[in-house]
Formats: C-alpha cells, sequence, structure tokens
C-alpha cells in the first residue's frame, strides 16, 4: 500500500513561511452571466452524510429525474439524491460497503453498438458505479466498470475495504462508456472518507471538517442540460450544489478543507484567500510534510485535504476560478468568475500552529526499486471529428465482448510508464484502483518530497513519468482522460492485472 501509517508529529508555527500569501481579496472578477436569476451568497452546507456502524454500511442509491435546488430554483435534473451533490459516505478501513443500485433513468438512447462515428448523445439509460480512488477488487460485485445496468435494474455491489486501506478522500460516479459524461453533469456524484490518518493527528484531526464538492453543470429553463453543448461561460460551477456559497471562519481559526473536483471537465485554479493554505494530502495520499501553497489547482477528478488557517483581517474575500485555457479554441476558455466568498468573521481565535510532519509516504524512486516493465501511453486527437487516442486506439467495449487489454502486468509488480500529450488541448491521466508516483516530468526527476496522484493534469506537449505497484488485485480495469467527454468517446484503455 501506498500510505504506510502515521507517526506521532512535532508542530511549528512557521511552515512554509516564506511563500507568498493571498490575504487581501482579489480584484473583481467579470459577473457570472450564467448566474443570473439564481440566489447566491448563502452559507455553505454539507453534504449529507452516511457512516459505517460496526463496519459496515448499507447504501440505496436511486438515479432518476428529480427536482433539486440550485440557487433557489426548482430545477429538474438526474441524480443520485434530493439533493445535487450525493451524500458523503465515510467508512473505515476493513469495512463492508454494500450499495444497492437502482437504475430508475428514462430508457433514452440504448447504444448496442460502439459505432463512434455515429455518436448520438445519450439520455440517461445504462449506468453503473465507479468508487473513484479506492484501492478495492476491479471484479464484481466490487469496482467493475464494464458492468452494465439497464433502466429498471438493480445491482447489489459488495465492497471489501482492505485492513491497510489509506484514509483520506476519494469519490463515486458512473462509468458505463459514452455515459459518464452527461450523467456526472447531472449531479451523479458523491464523496467518500475512509476514516483514520490525519483524523488522528493533533492539529489536523481536531479541526472542523468542511467537505466541498466542485459541480459543474448548464442550466436551460427549469432543468440541466443533457449534454455540454454550450461554452464554459454559460455553465455553473456548484459547491455542495450551491451558487457562490460562503464559507465562514473566525479570524485565527484553522480549518479542514476537504476539495473534491467532480466536475466533468473543468480544471480549478484559485488563488488563497482569507489566510494560509497548507497542502496535507493529495488523492487520498497523506504528505510527508504540509505544503504551503499560493495556488490550488485542482484537475478534473483530483481531490486536496487542505489546511486552511485564517488571517487577522476581517471581511469577505472572494474565491475565484482563475482564467484558464483548455483548448485553443474559443469554446476552451473557462473564464474567470467567482465561486465562493470566504468570510473571516465573529470573534478571533488562538492562532494553531501548523504539524510539522503527517507521516511517512512509500518512494518508488531510485534504483533500488526494480521496474518490471517500461510503457508509453500517447494521448491524441482529431480535433475535427471530436476523435480521441490512447496509442492510436479508440476505446470500444461491447458489453459481453471479448477483452482487449492494452497492457498486462504482473501482480505487485512496479512498472514506469511515460505519459505523453501529444494533443493541442489539456488532458488529465486517471488509472483505477492504485494510484501512482510521479517520477520526472519532460525528462526532470521530481524532487523533494513523493508526489502521489491518481488524477493528474497533463499540459499540451507534456511528458509525465510515473511508476506504479499494482498491488493485491487481479483483474481488468481501465485508465483514460478524466476530462469525461474525451473518456467517451474514445480515450481510454484497458489493463489487465495478472498473477
Amino acid at each position: 500500500m501506498v500510505l504506510a501509517g502515521l507517526a506521532a508529529s512535532a508542530a511549528i508555527a512557521g511552515v512554509g513561511a516564506a511563500a507568498a500569501v493571498v490575504t487581501a481579496a482579489t480584484a473583481d472578477p467579470p459577473p457570472c452571466e450564467a448566474c443570473r436569476g439564481f440566489d447566491t451568497g448563502q452559507v455553505l452546507r454539507d453534504p449529507p452524510v452516511m457512516a459505517s456502524q460496526a463496519g459496515l454500511l448499507d447504501v440505496v442509491m436511486t438515479p432518476r429525474t428529480r427536482t433539486v435546488d440550485i440557487g433557489g430554483r426548482d430545477v429538474s435534473s438526474q441524480t443520485y439524491a434530493s439533493t445535487f451533490a450525493a451524500p458523503t459516505w465515510v467508512v473505515d478501513p476493513g469495512d463492508d460497503l454494500n450499495v444497492l443500485l437502482r437504475n430508475r433513468l428514462p430508457a433514452g438512447y440504448l447504444p448496442e453498438t460502439q459505432d463512434l462515428n455515429n455518436f448520438v448523445q445519450p439520455k440517461g439509460a445504462i449506468t453503473n458505479l465507479h468508487v473513484h480512488g479506492l484501492h478495492v477488487s476491479p471484479d464484481s460485485p466490487q469496482d467493475n466498470v464494464f458492468l452494465t445496468i439497464r433502466p429498471g435494474q438493480n445491482y447489489q455491489y459488495r465492497y471489501q475495504l482492505p485492513d491497510d486501506h489509506p484514509s483520506g478522500v476519494f469519490w463515486y460516479h458512473p462509468h458505463h462508456h459514452r455515459y459518464v459524461d452527461m450523467q456526472t453533469f447531472a449531479g451523479q456524484a458523491g464523496t467518500i472518507i475512509v476514516r483514520g490518518g490525519l483524523d488522528d493527528l493533533p492539529g489536523v484531526g481536531d479541526l472542523r471538517d468542511r467537505v466541498m464538492v466542485f459541480q459543474n453543470t448548464e442550466v436551460r429553463g427549469s432543468s440541466t442540460a443533457a449534454s455540454q453543448a454550450r461554452p464554459p461561460k454559460d455553465r455553473l460551477i456548484l459547491i455542495n450544489g450551491q451558487l457562490q456559497p460562503r464559507i465562514d471562519i473566525r479570524p485565527g481559526e484553522s480549518q479542514r478543507w476537504r476539495l473534491v473536483n467532480a466536475s466533468t471537465e473543468r480544471f480549478l485554479k484559485f488563488l488563497p484567500v482569507g489566510g494560509e493554505y497548507y497542502l496535507l494530502a493529495r488523492d487520498g495520499v497523506t504528505l510527508r510534510t504540509p505544503q504551503r501553497l499560493s495556488t490550488i489547482f485542482l484537475a478534473p477528478g483530483q481531490r486536496f485535504e487542505v489546511l486552511v488557517r485564517a488571517g487577522t483581517r476581517r471581511g469577505d474575500f472572494k474565491l475565484v476560478q482563475q482564467y484558464f485555457q483548455q483548448r485553443p479554441t474559443p469554446f476552451g476558455i473557462q473564464p474567470e468568475v467567482q465561486v465562493a466568498t470566504v468570510r473571516v468573521g465573529g470573534d478571533a481565535q488562538p492562532r494553531r500552529p501548523v504539524p510539522a510532519v503527517l507521516g511517512p509516504v512509500d518512494d518508488l524512486r531510485g534504483n533500488a526499486v526494480p521496474i518490471a516493465a517500461r510503457r508509453r501511453v500517447v494521448f491524441t486527437q482529431n480535433p475535427a471529428k471530436a476523435e480521441f487516442f490512447v496509442n492510436g486506439k479508440r476505446f470500444a467495449h461491447t458489453p459481453g465482448g471479448k477483452p482487449q487489454p492494452m497492457f498486462r502486468p504482473r501482480l505487485n509488480s512496479v512498472e514506469e510508464w511515460l505519459l505523453v500529450n501529444d494533443s493541442p488541448e489539456w488532458h488529465n491521466f486517471h488509472i483505477h484502483i492504485d494510484p501512482y508516483q510521479v517520477v520526472a516530468r519532460n525528462g526532470k526527476p521530481v524532487r523533494g518530497q513523493p508526489e502521489w496522484a491518481d488524477s493528474l493534469a497533463m499540459p499540451p506537449g507534456s511528458r509525465i513519468t510515473i511508476r506504479q505497484r499494482f498491488s493485491d488485485f487481479t483483474g481488468r480495469f481501465v485508465f483514460h482522460c478524466h476530462v469525461l467527454v474525451h473518456e467517451d468517446k474514445g480515450m481510454m484503455a484497458e489493463v489487465e492485472v495478472i498473477p
């Protein structure tokens, strides 16, 4: 396993003191045109919580068309629950997580072939479930993303978390090929928290703990759109289903923020406001030491745990999504827009020290680690036809069809992969079951503490070298771009771990 556990740690007040801190409000961003007609500025609410007891969590989920509140408006969408952000599941290592998925989505379009040249955007219909980042078996009844659950059908998932499963933040969403983008865009996403680790660390585990699920969607009239047919400026960025909510923190107070980028394609980029921000964990892997942040950058699917220590200056500070151009077209421009207000107010609190040490983490760098295989993964595309490729191939999975793995690593081996983005736009590399360690970028070794992830931004022209240990489980799963429309249109490949 990647996370070896947590050691007792000392705490100091001045970690990362040389880094820049933004404590004043940024300049006002342009008005959010898509936000007109919606309520903004509500106090941030936590998503509903479902927690395991005595080693067991039983969940029933029914994706269907519902009316949910988005910014004070009743909006029809295809969600898991009565809230746009689905409930947070809280479990412990070694727990059993049973999820009864009841597909009550409309029949819509049922693709029986993978004729992507005649692609039709589906409207609900087929689904399944992926527990993003959890280290569980890829075989049924666990994280089998090749499973097909048709409208009106039920399926009983039974996940068994290993006793040494890392603690941290994970999430869940649909994963049936060609439906992932549309269903996630409609709000089918929620957080998973595995307890332990940082929860037991003084200076982190005793802080106010806040889950923030970032989602993007588009509302037309009284319903969410079935697909991303308009440019990013016409879409809403929601946090826990709320539009530009207010995040309250007292002067000097420290809080623990669990940030989940559950958006379908948006790369989130923020400047910290209202105080100091420290990265504690990335994609369910705790860092060795806190990392002071001058920018928060979350690729789609990525999760950060951040310790936020408010400054002494009271006031409202705008948390702003920075301008970002994902691809060289007007449709690829994600404009600057406010996503929340951080309000520093109330009674001042004593400033608490930031823990100096978080815990030991595995490190696969160095010649002492035997490399079983070296592979190359190249992302390319045909912009004229919106076609996306991995090593020149477009993913095509027919239910019940013959498996066609691109790679067959051996169980418990370590492999080194070179990830190449030979396309004009940003992509994002995600692989199921196990996280990976970044060891080099564009030929330059990564120095300092180990950098682990399971969802990683890939700028145009980038070359990123990763190492990964395929631990505990044999079976078939996938890796893909987590810009979900790219995945649905072919930028995905199959892996089969063999004994």
